[in-house]
């Protein structure tokens, strides 16, 4: 009938072992590295624009 149940084809709990996941572990140490990379970029431009400004204002 549906929705029955039946009880033999249910695994116990002692056979089911969590496996974990295949993801890879999340590392805090290279978070720093990570954001310090990202920020570089708009520095870099920053600088280069300020660089810019006061070499056209001179002239």
């Amino acid at each position: 009938m549906l929705g029955d149940i039946d009880a033999s084809k249910i695994p116990s709990k002692s056979k089911v072992k969590y496996k974990g996941s295949n993801q890879a572990h999340y590392n805090q140490e290279k978070t720093p590295e990570l954001s310090i990379k990202i920020l570089q970029v708009p520095l870099v431009i920053l600088g280069v624009a300020v660089g810019i400004r006061f070499y056209t204002k001179a002239l």
